[in-house]
């Protein structure tokens, strides 16, 4: 499933970017973007010795730290470096883990709210490192054989109804304040952390 949920949320980040471009922050997207792929195909070589249900609980885990201790979102982001040059090893991790686990998003969005106060930057910001993220997860999983076609039917509903809700979502976007954007984002980011959590538990 991780290969199909690439090509949907390719096709769902990318939609949103170009929808949001001119408030893409494109120093913050090419340095998250440097080492994506060779940190993915170092990820693709080694994601069968990861348990992916650990994996995906300890991400929804940190996702849920950044989001509610910001205080220690600080502390484990500045081992990574200092202002943007964070996000040259950040994409590293995320492009390493993205191929066993598939679910990093949740882990570093708290870093691009962090660094990005506006809601519009900071969404498409993210939009748009998370389309070169999964691009580069779609090209490793055929590289190492996944056939896309056989499962053209789920992946032609999927990205319609992605693009469809993203079209609808980024409409909806313009007219939040920053207030409520930064409430909603706590709220969904939990949501998400949660169900993660909870589907890698009991299903």
């Amino acid at each position: 499933m991780v290969p199909i949920h690439g090509v949907i949320q390719l096709a769902s980040n990318s939609s949103r970017a170009v929808i949001l471009r001119d408030d893409v922050d494109w120093a913050v997207v090419w340095r998250f973007a440097l080492l994506l792929l060779p940190a993915g195909l170092a990820g693709l070589l080694v994601a069968g010795i990861f348990p992916v249900e650990v994996g995906s609980i300890l991400i929804a885990l940190f996702a849920l730290l950044f989001v509610w201790w910001p205080q220690g979102l600080g502390k484990i982001v500045s081992c990574l470096g200092s202002g943007r040059r964070t996000f040259i090893p950040l994409g590293a991790i995320a492009g390493f883990l993205n191929i066993p686990f598939g679910v990093t998003g949740p882990a570093v969005a708290p870093v691009f709210r962090s660094e990005l106060p506006l809601r519009t930057a900071m969404v498409a910001t993210f939009a748009m490192a998370q389309t070169f993220g999964h691009l580069a997860k779609v090209m490793l999983f055929a590289v190492d054989g996944f056939v896309y076609l056989d499962q053209l039917a789920l992946l032609a509903i999927g990205i319609s109804a992605v693009i469809v809700g993203t079209w609808f979502g980024t409409r909806v976007l313009r007219n939040l304040s920053e207030q409520l954007f930064g409430h909603l984002f706590r709220l969904v980011l939990t949501v998400i952390a949660i169900r993660v959590i909870f589907i890698t538990l009991f299903s």
